[in-house]
């Protein structure tokens, strides 16, 4: 989610140069396994069942018995000493064989990075979908015409057998943003990239009844306002009816990395009735349907 080129971002939303940012240590960065892209091929998704890889900020590969769907893939690096990766790049995107389609949430780089797109035009014969924003940022790094669709909110389209239908997201410092509800083998489950709480997310949402839902939840510098808190996040998988809770995006950047376990500690108070199951990299959770409740796998 930060601000990377004042193309995108205007000047007034970087920190002053007077500020004094809290300096992390570096850690040590998360390596994906090598043979990561063929883990994920390989894998056996059976029906009833929607498997999701985590790759870092609101990035996961998708997959079903018979599709395969990838969200925000980020591939770029570190952007400077205050924006350092603490995930590795996931895979190296020229790597890529099996592709159905791609989703961009919004048009900020770690979201519709170009490091992914450039080699997944020739890697993948995929259509791109995402609002109009990530449409014209493709079309600038050579996606054709043909490869793109625009996503408003309230369109639907379909990729493999999995049924995706736009809905509000509020980031205020994208230009455009969407949140994608995805239905297949009898499960719901929702990415909202990088948006923040808003108070008619219920209502946004209760046509559905939602099974999962991924949320981006982080620490914000002092002064700002990037990502939810831990209790934003618990709020909306109540608001929502969520059975279970995908934070994501915690550990991307290191200054701004959230300790999940603050999440799963307030969701009693608020969310008494959703799992919290956040994110690791580059591991799988499966979502398993079980009559009317929804079982996690790995």
């Amino acid at each position: 989610m930060p601000r990377r080129f004042s193309s995108i971002v205007s000047t007034r939303h970087r920190p002053p140069s007077s500020r004094v940012w809290r300096r992390f240590p570096v850690a040590d960065v998360q390596q994906p396994p090598a043979d990561f892209l063929a883990q994920v091929d390989a894998a056996t998704i059976v029906p009833g069942q929607i498997a999701l890889w985590y790759i870092g900020g609101a990035g996961f590969i998708v997959r079903t018995p018979s599709t395969t769907l990838y969200i925000d893939p980020f591939c770029g690096p570190s952007i400077d000493e205050n924006w350092v990766r603490g995930l590795a790049p996931p895979f190296d995107p020229a790597r890529i064989r099996v592709c159905d389609g791609i989703l961009s949430t919004h048009e900020h780089l770690d979201h519709c990075d170009p490091v992914a797109l450039v080699p997944m035009l020739t890697s993948t014969r995929a259509t791109l979908f995402g609002p109009a924003t990530s449409i014209e940022m493709a079309a600038g790094f050579g996606w054709p015409a043909n490869r793109l669709h625009a996503l408003t909110w309230g369109d639907s389209t379909t990729v493999g057998d999995i049924k995706i239908t736009t809905i509000k997201s509020v980031d205020p410092m994208a230009k455009g943003c969407n949140g994608y509800v995805m239905e297949s083998q009898g499960i719901i489950f929702v990415n909202m990239g990088d948006s923040l709480w808003y108070d008619d997310i219920g209502k946004q949402m209760a046509p559905w009844k939602i099974d999962a839902i991924c949320l981006s939840v982080a620490l914000n510098p002092p002064g700002e306002t990037l990502y939810m808190s831990e209790i934003d996040a618990v709020r909306i998988a109540r608001d929502v009816g969520a059975k279970v809770l995908i934070p994501h995006h915690w550990d991307l950047w290191q200054r701004v990395a959230l300790d999940p376990r603050r999440i799963a500690t307030v969701a009693p108070w608020y969310a008494p009735d959703t799992i919290v199951r956040p994110t690791r990299f580059c591991q799988r959770i499966s979502l398993i349907r079980a009559g009317e409740a929804i079982a996690i796998g790995l």
